[in-house]
C-alpha cells in the first residue's frame, strides 16, 4: 500500500508528520520499539529538510509511505528547496572527539542511520529525495 501527504514543512506540522508516518507503521506491524526508532529517524530527517533544504523560509514536504504488511516500511521525503544532501555532511561527524571538541550538528543522520536498515538521498531536478527503510 502507497499513501502520500503533502504538509507544510514546518515544525509547527512536525506532530501531524510523524502521526500519519507511525500511524502506518503500525498498521503493519512495528513493535514498540521498533516504532520508536522510526519515529525517531523520521523526526531526525523531517528537520533537517525544514532546517537546511528550506532554511526555515517554509515550502511542502511530501511525504510517500509504502507499506508491505510484516515485512517493510519505506518512507520517501521529497521537497523543492535547497539542494541538499543530508548523508554527505554525516560523514564528516567524528564520533571519537570529546564534547568540548564536537562540532554541533550532524548526529541526527547518525541516529538514522542507526535506528534504519537503509538510508539513500537523490536529488531529481528540482527536488530534494530522502529515503528511508525499516525492516519489520
Amino acid at each position: 500500500m502507497v499513501q502520500t501527504k503533502i504538509f507544510v514543512a514546518s515544525v509547527e506540522h512536525l506532530h501531524e508528520m510523524l502521526l500519519f508516518i507511525v500511524g502506518l507503521a503500525r498498521q503493519i506491524g512495528f513493535k514498540p520499539a521498533a516504532l520508536g526508532q522510526i519515529e525517531l529517524a523520521s523526526e531526525e530527517a523531517i528537520v533537517n529538510v525544514i532546517e537546511h533544504a528550506y532554511q526555515d523560509r517554509g515550502g511542502e514536504l511530501k511525504i510517500t509511505v509504502q507499506t508491505e504488511l510484516k515485512k517493510r516500511i519505506v518512507i520517501t521525503l521529497s521537497d523543492q528547496g535547497d539542494a541538499f544532501d543530508p548523508l554527505a555532511k554525516a560523514e564528516d561527524v567524528d564520533l571519537s572527539a570529546s564534547l568540548e571538541e564536537k562540532e554541533i550538528g550532524g548526529l541526527g543522520i547518525h541516529f538514522i542511520r542507526k535506528c534504519l536498515d537503509e538510508v539513500s538521498y537523490r536529488r531529481e531536478g528540482e527536488w530534494n529525495i530522502l529515503t528511508l527503510v525499516k525492516n519489520v
